[in-house]
């Protein structure tokens, strides 16, 4: 590794993260990692944040009060504004990214080698600020934004815009108000129109979306997964763990889990509950000690009577040991997207040596082998989905070959490694640039 952590002029690599927070939320908990990778492997990694929870004194939130006061005040405006698209189809999440934080002379002023964005909601960066920026950029596609209009992932019902430029005639005609998406993508183009990104997907999926937008297809592309540190994310007996939830080792468990897991109709839900109860009619009285873990959302206030099975909520966790334990204890982890990039859920799960059902879609493929490490439903075929579940209740665990393949391609030293290999690129690329003569 010492080879791969200088930069081609000999110095080592100085790497600044810029993601909207450092724990909060899957992209964070994703850049925050890749960070913790590469400082284990002797990079200079620092993250710039707008709200820090960690106390890792590498990651720095630099606003003053006054000014987080007054960035508040501009995320209310633009949320408010965003709110005059009404896009039903397509309810997830939209980022207008007008205003920024005011970070950008800060960013520029820093000694690094590469700047790497991440997830950038919330007014972390304008589009306009994204443009000035004077350092290479590498930048970590955690969803569709970077090359999309305002939404973060594509409309189900309506799919391909980011294809095509947004145009009236393109519009899904379940939208109404302002078409926020097409401003948010004109301003996109005329503003990086001379930015140079190499753009980075965790999944081979986003990767062919990003080579096939009429945005980003120019930009270089590569895909690098997310990583893990496998010394928390690990087997644990499952007497230990189960004993350590409070939860009884001669039962069954399915697991789900994500960012919003009930509240997301993108985190598939409702699909869940449909597959369970196809699940519970077909055991033909075999299901009576099978539950159902939920961590990503708490226990309605008025009992959900229409589960199949005894729910189990854990609540909004950030624990990663706690998370582990849960890994541990289940059967099988259910993972029902609707959309996904390469979910930290399904690369914990299998750190932790635990199959994972989900549909053929997304970066899915790319976690899991079918009948070996999991199962992969056709989309969007409930039944199918089903089979899988019941498939890895009757079988025990492949925990060998689910901790194999999370070592051979999520381990912190071999993502990190991937990492520096670019940045090496990058900035030998600027370089180059740099000396060429003038045209």
């Amino acid at each position: 590794m010492t080879g791969t952590k200088k930069t081609s002029t000999g110095r080592d690599l100085k790497v600044l993260h810029i993601n909207t927070t450092d724990l909060v939320g899957g992209a964070a908990r994703a850049a925050f990692r890749l960070h913790e990778a590469l400082l284990q492997c002797g990079v200079e990694s620092r993250m710039l944040v707008l709200e820090k929870t960690s106390d890792d004194p590498a990651v720095l939130a630099p606003m003053s009060p006054w000014r987080r006061i007054w960035h508040q005040l501009k995320r209310g405006a633009t949320a408010r504004l965003m709110r005059r698209q009404h896009t039903p189809t397509n309810p997830g999440i939209h980022s207008l990214n007008l205003t920024g934080s005011g970070l950008v002379p800060w960013i520029n002023a820093q000694n690094v080698d590469v700047v790497q964005l991440h997830w950038l909601g919330n007014e972390m960066l304008s589009v306009a600020e994204i443009a000035r920026i004077r350092h290479p950029l590498v930048w970590t596609l955690h969803d569709m934004w970077p090359i999309s209009g305002a939404e973060h992932y594509d409309d189900f019902l309506n799919p391909g815009r980011y294809r095509e430029a947004y145009r009236p005639d393109n519009r899904p005609s379940q939208h109404e108000g302002p078409d926020l998406d097409a401003w948010t993508w004109q301003r996109k183009r005329k503003a990086w129109c001379r930015q140079q990104f190499h753009l980075v997907s965790p999944s081979q999926w986003l990767a062919d979306c990003a080579r096939q937008s009429a945005l980003m297809s120019h930009q270089p592309c590569s895909v690098i997964p997310n990583c893990i540190d496998h010394r928390i994310y690990r087997p644990v007996n499952r007497q230990t763990a189960c004993d350590a939830l409070g939860l009884d080792p001669h039962r069954r468990y399915v697991l789900f889990g994500a960012s919003s897991a009930t509240g997301d109709p993108r985190k598939g839900y409702a699909e869940l509950r449909t597959a369970l109860g196809h699940m519970r009619s077909l055991a033909d009285g075999q299901a009576g000690d099978i539950e159902l873990l939920i961590f990503g959302a708490t226990a309605p206030r008025i009992a959900d009577t229409g589960l199949p099975f005894q729910p189990h909520y854990f609540g909004n966790l950030s624990d990663d040991l706690t998370l582990a334990l849960l890994y541990s204890a289940a059967d099988v982890f259910a993972a029902p997207s609707l959309q996904d990039n390469l979910p930290n859920t399904l690369v914990e799960a299998m750190a932790c040596g635990l199959p994972c059902v989900a549909f053929r879609i997304g970066g899915m493929p790319d976690l899991i082998e079918h009948k070996a490490t999991g199962w992969l439903a056709e989309p969007f075929e409930v039944a199918g989905f089903t089979e899988g579940l019941m498939h890895w209740l009757q079988r025990p665990r492949p925990e060998e070959a689910c901790r194999r393949f999370s070592l051979c391609n999520h381990a912190y030293s071999s993502v990190a490694a991937q990492y520096q290999d670019l940045y090496n690129r990058v900035t030998r690329d600027r370089q180059d640039l740099a000396a060429s003569p003038a045209d």
